[in-house]
């Protein structure tokens, strides 16, 4: 049995994970091994209703369940920044907390395949608060980016089994090793997984990596990168779809300890867009590619091959012309975030 814990946040995130958690009731009642806890409070909703943006029930669900389904960590309506300055920690701490220190985004490009982003979240760049120095603005401001060879070469073995599930496609590793130490180390690791398991791995500069992936017309299948660079160069590859809409993101741990608390939260990878917060016109393609990850990770869901439904019934929706606002052109009539769904939940067995 799959434990899934809910953790809609804030802005559109409870409306956005609506059709992925219709589904997700929906194998429930069927006899599917699924169980869902929640909504939990988190971010800046949950400031709001508990004076903490991550409960301390929140966290007892997370201890108690195998994965989370995330909505977006941002700002919310009615709530200023200065009231709730930084709602995104709550995801920062459950991250460290439950150790999910590697990021796996897809974007789906309409017209090509998927690119999926692998770096690491936890370490380097995007380490913890005792890897900084803050200034007051007169003194110097530091940040710490120390990365350990056994956490890159885990970033690479996530980054060679996705590769090897697009045989003949590009795969990219991105650094800028003429400048920093930790890229050298960066690329002198991409070379050793490239010799010891016969995949061919382009070592490719950060800003040249840009470049390629706005110009270049096929896309790579996998990048694999530094969480800084990865974080600005998935959003690129959403540029080039056409939408931030279009890309899941999964935070995961690749020791895959199940029964010992949550192994990998899944969510879109957009914020939480309070202006459209109750239009029902976002689109909520990234939550649906967030649930086909989800449901190709936990082991007894993955054997019903329910991911390859959902993810065919995604691409089939998609495919017929179906835009949401985001995604239409000048005088395209578009679909709003429950006839999306419902088209994709009639697209499902």
């Amino acid at each position: 049995m799959s434990i899934v814990a809910l953790l809609p946040g804030d802005g559109i995130g409870t409306e956005i994970l609506d059709g992925p958690v219709a589904y997700l009731r929906r194998l429930a009642r069927d006899g599917a091994p699924v169980e869902l806890t929640g909504p939990w409070a988190y971010g800046t909703s949950g400031w709001a209703a508990t004076g903490s943006t991550l409960p301390d029930d929140t966290v007892a669900a997370c201890r108690d369940a195998d994965v989370v389904l995330s909505g977006a960590v941002g700002t919310h309506p009615g709530i200023t920044s200065a009231e709730c300055p930084n709602p995104e920690a709550a995801l920062i701490r459950l991250r460290h907390l439950f150790d999910l220190r590697i990021s796996v985004r897809t974007v789906r490009v309409p017209g090509e395949a998927d690119v999926i982003i692998v770096r690491n979240i936890t370490g380097g760049a995007y380490a913890g608060p005792d890897q900084r120095v803050e200034s007051d603005g007169t003194g110097d401001a530091e940040d710490r980016i120390v990365l350990n060879p056994r956490r890159v070469q885990e970033v690479f073995d996530i980054g060679v089994e996705h590769a090897r599930a697009h045989p003949g496609r590009r795969v990219m590793s991105v650094d800028k090793a003429s400048v920093y130490a930790t890229s050298r180390l960066w690329r002198r690791i991409s070379h050793a997984t490239a010799g010891a398991t016969g995949l061919a791995i382009d070592d490719v500069n950060v800003d040249r990596a840009a470049y390629e992936l706005v110009k270049y017309d096929q896309l790579p299948a996998v990048v694999i990168t530094e969480g800084l660079f990865g974080d600005i160069l998935s959003d690129i590859v959403c540029a080039r779809a056409g939408s931030p809409a279009l890309c899941g993101s999964a935070t995961i741990s690749p020791d895959r300890r199940f029964g010992h608390g949550v192994t990998a939260l899944f969510e879109p990878a957009h914020g939480s867009s309070p202006h459209r917060t109750g239009s029902r016109r976002s689109n909520p393609t990234g939550a649906w590619l967030a649930l086909v990850d989800l449901l190709a990770w936990c082991p007894d869901l993955a054997a019903l091959d329910l991911h390859t439904r959902v993810r065919g019934a995604i691409d089939r929706v998609l495919d017929k012309g179906a835009p949401t606002y985001d995604l239409a052109g000048p005088g395209t009539p578009v679909l709003d975030l429950d006839q999306f769904n419902e088209r994709i939940l009639e697209e499902l067995p």
